[in-house]
């Protein structure tokens, strides 16, 4: 059985005493470079101190960088998925007959082709002064709740009637001063052209909604009534619900096989294009959080190149009672290694409050789209208070900090591993 024994020493440098294992295990060698690490990074804490609080800047920035472009990313998938439904698509840029909306309800992969016209107009609304333009929108009023959403609807219900309307957010509320003129129940007057309507608001519609609904200044009532006062029986607009979202490209290029000059314009391709451009914007965003890195691993170079120089004689000391070359080497890689994992550390508790502290330049967007003196508007992006803290981004972020800073300490530490042992004893 091979003998195993340690021998301790005290050593004439600075350091401390150390175990110099003859016949050892690797665990108890590791185990003592890593305490050796630890006792030169105390010694010199000041300098260790400084370190460590470089790794904190740089890993809270790179964090908070990636996290904000993340939480951009992902709320608008949330946001943009809950106005457009990922199954349909949308045909515009052009006149529709009833016949193109049949042709186009027979596409196959195609569960229904629900048709839209518009026309502008204004309402007018008793003790109100002036006239407010609006896009009057014209319905079919059983598929309303397919068009929109609930989250599109403010106040009321999604009903439409041959005289029940829904009304735009700034419709019923003045935009400037915030004042309310309209609200459920209350009677209203619509001018298309030559023609009067008057109806009844059956619901107020949220500002801020994307589709092709105008949600801040627009009314939606019912096609037919839409249709005695304004004469129109085409429309701008067919919205062609899938049985399948992943037949969206081949339903759209049978729409322009059928109808050459129109506008497809599918949802998920849009969010796969906006998303596109987030995931650029998330990069940017590392990128120049990430210079803050690379400045703390020079840094660590710096330190480490050093503390070499100085512990030149400690090395040699170390080399001539058993310490092998990969040894020295490892114990400046553990030091690296301490410094970055404490950086990190501290970087990760900071990150947690500074996350949930909000968005300031998010809040300063929510005040001014939201009326005066009124009840807040839905403006895109004004429900984000916090970033979304993502455990898998986050390590991410910690492994390649510690990564880069243990490659600053590479150099110095292997210069250190293959120092003379005789020139470190004679250095001065």
């Amino acid at each position: 059985m091979a003998a195993q024994f340690t021998v301790y020493k005290k050593l004439n440098s600075p350091v401390v005493n150390f175990v110099f294992i003859l016949r050892g295990d690797l665990q108890r060698m590791m185990s003592e470079v890593a305490r050796l690490a630890w006792k030169a990074l105390w010694e010199r804490r000041g300098r260790t101190i400084g370190a460590i609080v470089g790794v904190v800047i740089a890993f809270t920035a790179l964090s908070y960088a990636l996290l904000l472009g993340q939480t951009f990313k992902d709320y608008t998938t949330r946001y943009f998925t809950s106005n457009f439904q990922t199954n349909v698509l949308y045909v515009t840029g052009g006149q529709f007959t009833d016949a193109d909306v049949d042709a186009l309800s027979r596409i196959d992969g195609v569960e229904l082709a629900v048709p839209i016209a518009a026309a502008r107009g204004v309402v007018r609304i008793p003790g109100a002064s002036g006239q407010i333009p609006a896009t009057v929108y014209g319905v079919d009023p059983a598929l309303v709740r397919r068009l929109l959403p609930e989250t599109a609807l403010y106040d009321g219900e999604l009903v439409v009637a041959s005289n029940l309307v829904l009304v735009g957010y700034f419709v019923a509320f003045d935009r400037s001063t915030g004042q309310q003129r309209a609200s459920v129940g209350s009677p209203i007057s619509l001018t298309l052209g030559r023609r009067a309507q008057s109806a009844v608001v059956s619901g107020i519609l949220a500002s801020g909604m994307l589709g092709f609904i105008d949600t801040s200044r627009g009314v939606v009532m019912d096609l037919s009534a839409f249709r005695q006062t304004t004469g129109i029986t085409s429309y701008s607009t067919v919205m062609l619900f899938l049985r399948d979202p992943s037949l969206a490209d081949a339903v759209a290029n049978e729409v322009r096989a059928s109808f050459p000059n129109v506008d497809v314009i599918s949802p998920q391709a849009v969010l796969q294009t906006i998303n596109s451009f987030l995931t650029s914007f998330q990069l940017f965003l590392g990128l120049i959080a990430g210079v803050s890195t690379v400045i703390t691993a020079l840094w660590l170079y710096d330190t480490m190149s050093i503390s070499v120089v100085q512990r030149t004689k400690e090395i040699g000391i170390l080399r001539a009672i058993g310490f092998k070359k990969r040894h020295v080497m490892g114990m400046f890689l553990m030091e690296a290694l301490i410094i970055a994992a404490i950086g990190v550390a501290v970087g990760m508790a900071l990150l947690v409050p500074l996350a949930q502290s909000g968005i300031p330049f998010m809040s300063t967007t929510q005040q001014q789209q939201a009326p005066r003196g009124g009840p807040s508007a839905h403006p895109p992006f004004s429900s984000i208070t916090s970033l979304e803290l993502d455990p898998l981004l986050i390590t991410a972020t910690a492994a390649l900090v510690i990564a880069i800073n243990l490659v600053g300490a590479f150099l110095p530490a292997y210069r250190a591993g293959r120092i003379d042992i005789v020139s470190a004893l004679r250095y001065e």
